[in-house]
């Protein structure tokens, strides 16, 4: 919990990196949209169950590859300096 005297400091911080810059600020409070993730691991951890089931277990590798790497890259994001 921040003090009253810390949450102004960190307002004005926050509004001087806004002005002066502004591209740096708007990618800092970008957020990965969550319905995209979660349609993700629907789609491809479906189609890794479909997969199996079948027999195709090549493909379904490559599903599970793709699951988990969302997974990943949902709890260790790829920042862009």
């Amino acid at each position: 919990m921040l003090s009253e005297a810390e949450r102004r400091s960190l307002e004005e911080i926050e509004q001087r990196l806004l002005a002066d810059e502004p591209r740096l600020a708007r990618t800092m409070n970008r957020k990965v949209r969550p319905w995209l993730i979660y349609a993700l691991l629907l789609v491809f951890g479906g189609l890794t169950v479909l997969l199996m089931v079948i027999g195709a277990f090549g493909p379904a590798f490559q599903c599970l590859l793709v699951t988990a790497g969302v997974l990943v890259l949902q709890r260790y994001p790829i920042r862009f300096r």
